[in-house]
């Protein structure tokens, strides 16, 4: 059964079920049968830019990242090995299907993605790092996204190893069962790679243009005296989306240069940092909403002095835009398009971007340096 997803040029069939030894002979297979479907003096051509390794946990996570796949390997084809770690219950083994991702091109087709999914069983996890090692195509480099909701470390030696195969470890801490804990892990271990592995969280990206508006409009330049006299910052965010919160507080402390003092939990759905700035505290709130997106909702920069208020407010207004909004006279308020990417998208864009990023590593130590202020 052929598959075409709206909007888009990739076309699918429904993956065929095989067996983990039989993989190759199956995509060879397929491969033969585009061959003989080719008109005269067309061809069949492959686009492939690196092994793309993708880990979740349960089969609904793997059919969500199924209808993901379109968007990701037309902009970056691949060799697409999604491994399923506790998938459909009481079976023996390891399970395993293959399908191919093609569009139609002047020549004839091009193919831009092998799929091959393996399906384990929580007994069986283990070996899925080594069948993943022998599918790699080798002579090209490879990206792992781990898109489980467990932190990559707790997962033990099957991230391990799966990272030890990868170039690039591609990660996203939204929807931590347990945020604080989550990023103290990761961050430790993000730190613990020095140059051996370029890792990435997806939360970096969806943090990009709130730290674009933030930079523009708090420069010094802009507003004198916006950053030196800051006291207090309120961050509102939606549920799940802590985690991204605390990355955006550790950039802003590691570009400021901000000291971390000490930190807690006022409620289930607040917690403070206290920074010192030169002798100055800052004080940073960040609240979790009742509802909502798992996205930043506001931030509000307080740099009152005695009876002079001094506000900026950096708000969502909907899904595509953030409104700015200042009390200092001669400011006309303002709004921004801010689109919130799509997980696919965000993936995508990543793969294309293999250098290390100084200043997400700045960030990432800043934000370990303020986990820790919660384990004294």
């Amino acid at each position: 059964m052929i598959q075409q997803i709206v909007d888009s040029k990739i076309v699918t069939q429904k993956p065929k079920q095989t067996r983990v030894s039989e993989i190759e002979a199956e995509l060879d297979g397929l491969w033969s049968q585009f061959n003989e479907n080719i008109n005269g003096g067309e061809t069949v051509m492959r686009a492939c830019m690196s092994n793309l390794i993708i880990y979740c946990e349960t089969d609904d996570e793997a059919e969500v990242i199924g209808q993901e796949l379109i968007t990701i390997v037309d902009a970056h084809p691949a060799r697409v090995l999604l491994l399923v770690g506790k998938g459909v219950k009481g079976t023996k083994g390891l399970q395993a299907c293959v399908a191919i991702y093609h569009t139609t091109v002047p020549d004839g087709l091009q193919v831009c993605a092998e799929r091959i999914d393996v399906i384990s069983n929580v007994n069986e996890m283990e070996r899925l790092p080594s069948v993943a090692r022998s599918q790699l195509i080798g002579d090209l480099p490879t990206a792992l996204w781990w898109a489980s909701r467990q932190t990559p470390p707790d997962a033990g030696d099957v991230f391990l190893e799966l990272a030890e195969l990868s170039d690039l470890i591609i990660y996203d801490n939204m929807g931590w069962v347990n945020p604080i804990k989550g990023v103290a892990t990761m961050t430790r271990w993000v730190a613990s790679q020095q140059d051996d592995q370029v890792v990435y969280n997806l939360a970096w990206r969806r943090t990009a243009i709130w730290r674009k508006l933030i930079s523009q409009v708090l420069d010094p330049r802009v507003a004198p005296s916006a950053l030196s006299d800051l006291r207090m910052i309120e961050i509102d965010h939606g549920p799940h989306a802590l985690a991204m919160t605390w990355l955006l507080v550790g950039w802003l402390a590691d570009r400021l240069n901000w000291k971390p003092v000490d930190g807690k939990s006022l409620s289930n759905s607040k917690l403070i940092w206290n920074f010192m700035d030169k002798g100055k505290p800052i004080r940073v709130y960040a609240r979790r909403l009742p509802e909502g997106e798992p996205v930043l909702y506001r931030l509000l920069f307080d740099s009152s002095i005695k009876r002079k208020k001094r506000h900026i407010c950096f708000e969502r207004q909907d899904m595509d835009q953030i409104g700015i909004v200042e009390t200092s006279e001669n400011t006309t308020n303002r709004s921004y398009a801010a689109q919130i990417p799509k997980r696919a998208v965000l993936v995508s864009a990543q793969l294309a971007h293999r250098d290390r990023d100084k200043l997400f590593e700045h960030a990432v130590k800043s934000a370990n340096e303020m986990t820790e202020l919660f384990q004294k």
